[in-house]
């Protein structure tokens, strides 16, 4: 039985998955996962890990148990099936296991960061996983990210892994004491011809530089598309030839990552790291006096450095201590055959004060259908903006997760997804909240919606964090409640896009085969 709302056109429905369309996994792993070709009848809607054509759900479980070793950390694997999405089988993954690598150790919370791709070109969908609290040697929270390969047999049954970490497979440095490698990790997504060229970003914000404490690098990892291994390995920091800002002590650098193909038309080629665009979030970065203002950085072909900021022309807001622009971003990207590369960038600040109301937040769309560097701003909005639901209020710190993509909706084309897990609902404080806006490119009032625990059919709790992670699809939009106090350890919805054939779902531990321990179930999602 669901609750059916409609909101400018986005269906929410509280339904749980029907137990009968949901063949479970008895133990962790990829047994049953579902081999190709078996559900015909699936449209591709996601990531596909088994080549079902069938699209998958990953959820996070940083905090999870693994036989007995605490907050060692899963990954929940939801199958789809003609049923829709995650109406299939069920899968665990954790370190150790085959097709994975390393060992499950307190702490470790494996699962916090998740990112989809194909690594191999083989038609399954591979998983990156970011495990920036991964001890190594004796470096506490060094950082470690998996590549994780699909197969007909599921996550974890195809290729061996990959284990990427500082002063191996060709990255630079050594793994430290609080490097937190992998905290930040992306993955092109650039559309063209031939597809998005194999590649991930990552961010190490904890990386010391001579005698400067936490100066931050990045870098960026290319894939053999024949075989998935690593082909290619750059690291950059603020340091680097051609990169602006000099390291200092906190900037962070690579605390948010981001990665395209281009500017560039004619398919925006590349040759190893030689044509991507590596975006790089320094929240850290100190300007005129101003401690923490934050910077982001656009380094083509790693090399020539375009920075953002809130001093630069044409950019909303002024400066000021501890707004941490570039503390989240989100990216989309296309190439034309034969013309300019189109790219969405939305950047964070959820740190910046409005009016009296501390750490309210802000965000920022920078676009360009025409190959410009620096990207234009295109609008940028607090809760006190004009179409802009809500209220700005100290700690909100809205901004704080940022997604797009997704369907173009009506003609209104590719919207933008706002988490807000500080959001306070009523007398509900930190319940959380989600801002859609329903055309990333024009202003904000076009399409859009505000939604709470209220528009799912649910009841908004104090520290639910609704909105601490989202995940498009076509046929969904996925919200993360890792908090979620009614269900006791984190649900995920599945809200339908209008004009779409999904059916909206909820997930959550103890039903339809996910397991019942879990503890911050939809911390991360993919």
């Amino acid at each position: 039985m669901g609750i059916d709302l409609k909101l400018d056109g986005l269906v929410v429905v509280t339904a749980v998955v029907a137990a009968a369309a949901v063949s479970v996994v008895a133990a962790p792993g990829v047994a049953d996962a579902g081999a190709s070709g078996r559900a015909a009848a699936c449209t591709p809607q996601g990531p596909d890990f088994n080549g079902d054509r069938c699209g998958d759900v990953v959820v996070g479980d940083p905090d999870a148990a693994v036989a007995g070793t605490p907050r060692a950390g899963r990954i929940n694997v939801l199958y789809g099936a003609e049923g829709g999405a995650g109406a299939g089988g069920r899968g665990l993954l954790t370190q150790g296991q085959p097709g994975v690598g390393e060992t499950p150790e307190s702490g470790d919370g494996f699962g916090a960061v998740t990112r989809a791709m194909d690594a191999d070109h083989d038609g399954y969908t591979d998983l990156v996983v970011g495990v920036p609290s991964e001890s190594v040697g004796g470096a506490e929270d060094a950082g470690v990210v998996h590549v994780i390969f699909g197969s007909a047999d599921g996550l974890g049954g195809g290729r061996p892994g990959i284990v990427l970490r500082q002063g191996a497979n060709g990255i630079s440095g050594g793994p430290e004491a609080g490097d937190r490698f992998g905290a930040a990790v992306a993955v092109n997504r650039t559309g063209d011809e031939s597809g998005p060229a194999p590649a991930l970003a990552f961010g190490v914000p904890g990386e010391d530089l001579g005698g400067v404490a936490d100066a931050g690098a990045a870098g960026v990892v290319t894939f053999d598309g024949e075989t998935g291994g690593v082909a290619t390995v750059a690291t950059i920091t603020q340091d680097s030839p051609g990169i602006g800002g000099g390291a200092e002590a906190g900037d962070r650098f690579g605390a948010a990552v981001e990665l395209f193909q281009g500017p560039g038309g004619f398919g925006c080629s590349v040759t190893g790291i030689q044509g991507f665009t590596l975006v790089v979030g320094a929240p850290g970065e100190d300007l005129g006096g101003h401690q923490n203002a934050g910077m982001v950085h656009l380094a083509r072909n790693l090399a020539n450095d375009t920075p953002l900021s809130q001093d630069s022309a044409g950019v909303d807001g002024a400066t000021e201590s501890g707004d941490q622009f570039g503390a989240s971003l989100a990216l989309s990207s296309f190439c034309e055959h034969d013309g300019p590369s189109h790219v969405r960038l939305a950047v964070g600040t959820p740190f910046e004060d409005i009016g009296t109301a501390g750490d309210a937040g802000m965000v920022h769309l920078f676009a360009t259908d025409d190959d410009e560097l620096p990207l234009p701003q295109r609008w940028s909005v607090t809760q006190d903006s004009a179409g802009v639901a809500g209220t700005a209020e100290t700690g909100d710190r809205f901004g704080t997760v940022l997604e797009v993509g997704g369907p173009w909706r009506d003609g209104l084309g590719e919207p933008l997804v706002v988490g807000v897990p500080h959001e306070d609902v009523g007398a509900a404080t930190d319940a959380g909240g989600v801002q859609v806006f329903g055309e990333a490119a024009s202003a904000p009032g076009n399409g859009d919606i505000f939604l709470t625990q209220s528009d799912m059919g649910q009841t908004p709790q104090a520290a639910d964090h609704l909105g601490a992670a989202v995940s498009i699809r076509y046929s969904h939009l996925l919200v993360g409640v890792p908090d979620d106090v009614t269900y006791g350890s984190g649900a995920v919805h599945g809200i339908s896009w209008p004009g779409t054939s999904g059916t909206p779902l909820l997930l959550v531990p103890g039903q339809d085969g996910i397991p019942a321990d879990a503890v911050r179930f939809g911390a991360a999602l993919a």
